[in-house]
C-alpha cells in the first residue's frame, strides 16, 4: 500500500523538486538544511529523506550523490499544484501572446494554433504541438529547444522524442482519445501524463501538458507540450492554460 508523506516530507519533495529544477543536480540534505526552510536539524533532514526514497519518491543516482525526485514525486507536485488557487503566468508573457494573436487574422484556426504552439514553445523551452481536430497536420515547434537540456544528452532520449515529434500526426486521434476518454471539453481543462503515465513508450521518461480549446469555424484545438521530467510545472501549466483560454476568449 502506498504510503502518504506527512507535511513535512511533503515540503521536502517540493522544495528538492524546486532544486532540482533549477539546477538540473542531484539535491543533498546538506544543500536542504542550508536552505534555510526547515526549522530541523540536518540528521533530521537526512532521515526524512532516506525514507523519501524508501517510500519511491526520491532516488539516489550515486551512493555519494544527492537526491533527485522520481515521477511518483513529481506527480505528487503537480496534483499539489493543481489545487492552487490560479496558476498564472507573468504579465510580460501573457502580453507577448496577445500581442501575437493581434498580429494575425483571427478567423483563421490554423494561424491561431501556429501563432499559440511558437510562443508557448519559446517562452516555455519546450517542444510544443499545436492540431486541429480530425486533421493530420499539427503544427510543431521547439524540438531543438530540448536538445540543449541535459536530460537529452543521452541517445535513447533523442531517437525516442524524435519519433515521437515526427509521427505525431498519424497518432494525434488515438492519442487524443486516450488522453481525454470522452470526457467533455471545458474551458480550463488540462491533462498532465509524467514518466510511464504516457501511453508512448518513446516519451515516458518525459512530461507531457495537453488542453483543448475552441476555434473558429466550430473546430477545436489542442496544444501539447513535451519536455523533461525536470520542467517549471509552474510555468508551463501557467502557458498552457493562458494559451487555451485566450484562444477559447476569441470564440466567444
Amino acid at each position: 500500500m502506498l504510503r502518504l508523506p506527512t507535511l513535512i516530507q511533503l515540503s521536502l519533495i517540493i522544495l528538492i523538486i524546486e532544486e532540482y529544477i533549477r539546477t538540473a543536480e542531484p539535491v543533498s540534505s546538506r544543500a536542504v538544511a542550508q536552505s534555510g526552510s526547515f526549522d530541523i536539524r540536518s540528521a533530521t533532514i537526512r532521515n526524512e529523506m532516506a525514507e523519501l526514497e524508501d517510500m519511491g519518491y526520491l532516488e539516489q543516482l550515486h551512493t555519494s550523490g544527492g537526491r533527485v525526485p522520481t515521477a511518483r514525486a513529481y506527480r505528487l507536485y503537480v496534483d499539489n499544484l493543481l489545487k492552487q488557487e490560479g496558476i498564472n503566468i507573468s504579465h510580460a508573457y501573457r502580453q507577448r501572446i496577445k500581442d501575437a494573436l493581434s498580429e494575425i487574422d483571427i478567423e483563421d484556426p490554423e494561424a491561431i494554433n501556429k501563432t499559440l504552439a511558437k510562443f508557448v514553445g519559446q517562452l516555455s523551452g519546450t517542444l510544443v504541438i499545436a492540431n486541429i481536430s480530425a486533421r493530420e497536420d499539427a503544427y510543431k515547434f521547439g524540438l531543438s529547444n530540448l536538445f540543449t537540456l541535459p536530460e537529452f544528452r543521452e541517445l535513447h532520449r533523442i531517437t525516442g522524442m524524435t519519433q515521437f515529434f515526427d509521427q505525431f500526426d498519424t497518432m494525434f486521434d488515438l492519442l487524443s482519445r486516450q488522453l481525454w476518454n470522452g470526457s467533455s471539453q471545458r474551458e480550463s481543462e488540462v491533462k498532465i501524463m509524467i514518466g510511464t503515465e504516457n501511453a508512448d513508450k518513446r516519451i515516458q521518461d518525459e512530461t507531457m501538458i495537453c488542453a483543448r480549446y475552441r476555434l473558429p469555424g466550430g473546430n477545436e484545438g489542442s496544444l501539447t507540450l513535451v519536455g523533461p521530467m525536470r520542467m517549471d510545472y509552474r510555468k508551463n501549466i501557467g502557458l498552457i492554460l493562458y494559451a487555451a483560454r485566450t484562444a477559447n476568449s476569441i470564440v466567444h
